[in-house]
């Protein structure tokens, strides 16, 4: 018989931040927050968008407007039911906060919808519009082809605020205290009620979190893929791995903004053909992370991909000027700054090969105010990390690239490409999707917003002998403690 008191204790790779849904800007958050909050739809684990909060949806002949009816039979945890104001509500809300990214995190999906640009005198969007109880009407300004699926993104969940904090219409109640999670179940929820009843999820950094597995402090791992399990790839390891789809993008950002060093695009062409050249030594360091190595940023069989010919043609552009590079770096040393030791190949290449790094540099930067570097303050010259990969349509890109995207950064704004996201959006002839993002794909090679490394694979680790996995719903990006099951 089933133990419905046991807490099971849930590890994931690093702080989630924020628990307030328009405010995430991080992988981890997007996880937890998931499990109290729900969007309209959803993107199952096969790439097909099925219903949330919303029963149906209808776009009209024009692409213009989006009509969906709610599901006014779920409940917020305090009992209360949802109303399609709800939402409205909640978006409005979340544009009036003061953002943690460069961008709003809503503003990648709403960009495209009549009022937005004028929100902050108008106070509202007025092409989102509330019909009766049931009813929300979205009129955009412009067709734009996967926006329904951004309105999947856990960001655009709604929620109500109380005295206690945010309520949501999700699985689980959730309240943090000392940087640890609580989840118990949501009373009032009407989908399948989750397999584990108590739950604690709680911070466990990549050089830990495997050890906590094997001793049993953890009895699972979300977002697993960010740390070093041996044997998780093939079933031969001490712990038991649950593999997705390619979840996460591994690139390297550089800083291209006016005045900055790689400002020169011969410059971040250079760096480019270098750190590719080498791309044996990310495969070595990433060895243990679901990694494959890829200088694409769309996928294969994606619309947009160029032939590896053709690729690796237009990246030996830039060797001719590798030596150019190091050299202006002895008068502008490079402000490098990563958070995770598997990035120390590319510092130890940088320096083997004689660039040089400021004293602040560091593969393992430890210091408040991380992501700040990346939204806000924009300092660092090479900044290493992963980011999610939104959907298999190549306007995903547009989340990381896009001039509106949710997680993009100055740093990484290149006209070209920011232009040939933008036009890309409203293709609705899918014969005419490969020729237009293969020109964006060149103009990624090209101009260098960031490196492209190689893909993560989307994985859950688990103590096999207290826990199951629900296959079916391991997808590209759903690793939660929805999945799991008591053994």
């Amino acid at each position: 018989m089933k133990d419905s008191t046991k807490i099971y204790t849930v590890g994931i790779p690093s702080y989630w931040g924020t628990l307030t849904p328009p405010l995430q800007h991080l992988a981890a958050g997007d996880v937890v927050i998931s499990h109290q909050f729900e969007s309209l739809i959803r993107t199952s684990e096969r790439g097909i968008v099925e219903p949330v909060a919303a029963k149906s949806w209808e776009f009209s002949a024009d692409k213009l407007t989006l009509r969906f009816r709610i599901d006014t039979s779920r409940r917020f945890s305090d009992g209360s039911y949802l109303r399609a104001a709800d939402f409205k509500k909640a978006w409005e809300e979340g544009l009036r906060m003061t953002p943690i990214s460069s961008n709003s995190s809503l503003s990648d999906g709403l960009a495209s919808v009549k009022g937005f640009a004028q929100f902050k005198e108008a106070k509202e969007i007025s092409g989102v519009r509330v019909i009766g109880d049931d009813i929300l009407e979205l009129e955009l300004v412009k067709p734009v082809r996967m926006f329904l699926e951004y309105l999947a993104g856990q960001r655009f969940s709604v929620y109500k605020t109380s005295k206690d904090g945010f309520l949501g219409t999700g699985p689980y109640v959730m309240s943090e205290k000392d940087q640890v999670l609580t989840l118990s179940p949501n009373p009032y929820f009407i989908g399948e009620a989750p397999e584990l009843k108590n739950v604690k999820i709680i911070a466990s950094p990549p050089p830990v979190a495997f050890e906590k597995l094997k001793t049993g402090e953890l009895d699972a791992l979300l977002m697993a893929e960010m740390v070093d399990i041996p044997g998780c790839a093939d079933g031969s390891g001490e712990v038991k791995c649950s593999h997705g789809q390619e979840g996460r993008h591994i690139l390297v950002n550089l800083n291209g903004m006016s005045g900055r060093f790689f400002s020169d695009p011969r410059h971040r062409r250079a760096f480019q053909a270098l750190v590719l050249k080498n791309i044996p030594m990310a495969e070595t360091a990433f060895s243990a992370r679901s990694f494959t190595g890829d200088v694409q940023t769309f996928l294969r069989f994606q619309a947009g991909r160029l032939t590896e010919e053709e690729a690796a043609a237009i990246i030996a552009e830039g060797e001719k000027d590798i030596s150019r590079f190091v050299e202006a770096t002895k008068k502008r040393p490079l402000f490098f700054a990563a958070n995770a030791k598997s990035w120390q190949w590319l510092y130890d290449l940088l320096a083997a090969t004689g660039v040089s790094l400021t004293k602040e540099s560091s593969w393992e930067f430890a210091g408040q105010g991380f992501w700040d570097l990346y939204y806000k303050t924009c300092t660092p010259d090479v900044f290493p990390m992963s980011i999610s990969i939104s959907d298999g349509d190549p306007d995903g890109l547009y989340h990381i690239l896009g001039k509106n995207g949710a997680v993009t950064s100055p740093m990484i704004q290149r006209e070209a490409v920011s232009g040939g996201l933008e036009s890309g959006r409203e293709i609705t002839d899918i014969a005419k999707l490969s020729p237009h993002y293969q020109a964006v794909a060149r103009d990624i090679l090209k101009e260098v917003p960031y490196v492209h490394v190689g893909y993560l694979y989307n994985r859950l680790a688990y103590n096999k002998n207290v826990l199951k996995v629900n296959e079916t719903l391991m997808g590209r990006n759903n690793s939660t403690v929805m999945a799991l099951q008591p053994d």
